[in-house]
């Protein structure tokens, strides 16, 4: 079609062409629209190809960042489980010295060890690039919509996984404020034993509470190693059926990382 509008063009311009009518002319002219129109449909075209390219682009490094975060995530709370595993057999052991009796300070520093040890558990998932994604509205370039709602139900679940967890650790929280108010047990941690430095400061009569069952400071002190146990059940719960998840959405994004590259 282009070498046909050429040749009439030519042809217009020859002196003694018989185009050079009216007619012709109209005839050149609407030629020379519809070069235009297809050269402006062609470059619509192309540039729609690439605007569609970059943003299939933009979408395949989405989903190879979150798998990344998701590899982290399953190591990490498979390290939880390992270490909460060993965690539940040393308080299991702080338990039956404490209930056979202490006999000396640095029982009670190994105590207060394995109760700090129960305490610093944190819940921090690797959420950075699902929240970066939300906040730059550039969750549209998922184009899978079935595996956009799995990728948004499985962060939405650790948003309520989170807020639960932090829920118990108040709870802990208070727990621990009452041992510390109630009794002398901080002075055994290990961030503070070293400023006690003599035996009036710190001695046996400062950890005898631990030695009568019926006292007050003793059932504190059960009540809170027993919330740390409850504590760490739960996330242990919980980091097995988030491993469960993010294998499945792994699959999932493997499976369509693979569609995209055929």
């Amino acid at each position: 079609m282009i070498h046909f509008f050429k040749k009439l063009r030519q042809a217009s311009l020859t002196e003694n062409s018989p185009v050079r009518s009216t007619g012709g002319y109209l005839l050149y002219a609407l030629g020379e629209i519809i070069l235009v129109v297809v050269g402006i449909l062609i470059a619509l075209a192309v540039n729609n190809w690439n605007q569609d390219r970059k943003e299939q682009l933009l979408g395949e490094d989405i989903l190879l960042r979150i798998h990344r975060d998701l590899v982290q995530d399953t190591i990490m709370f498979r390290e939880n489980i390992t270490n909460n595993a060993i965690l539940r057999i040393e308080i299991k052991d702080l338990l039956v010295n404490l209930y056979d009796g202490v006999s000396s300070i640095e029982e009670v520093q190994s105590m207060s060890a394995t109760y700090d040890k129960a305490l610093d558990q944190v819940f921090s998932p690797n959420d950075n690039t699902y929240k970066s994604i939300l906040s730059s509205g550039s969750l549209g370039l998922i184009r899978n919509p079935e595996l956009k709602d799995e990728i948004i139900d499985l962060y939405s679940e650790y948003d309520q996984t989170g807020a639960l967890l932090s829920s118990i650790n108040e709870w802990m929280g208070g727990v621990a404020i009452a041992v510390d108010t109630q009794t002398d047990f901080i002075k055994f941690n290990i961030a503070a034993d070293d400023i006690y430095s003599t035996d009036e400061m710190l001695n046996e009569n400062d950890f005898s509470f631990l030695n009568n069952k019926e006292d007050p400071g003793f059932k504190m002190i059960v009540r809170a190693i027993s919330s740390t146990a409850f504590n760490q059940n739960v996330r242990t719960t919980y980091y097995s059926e988030l491993i469960d998840r993010c294998n499945n959405l792994l699959q999932l994004i493997d499976e369509e990382l693979k569609e995209i590259e055929n």
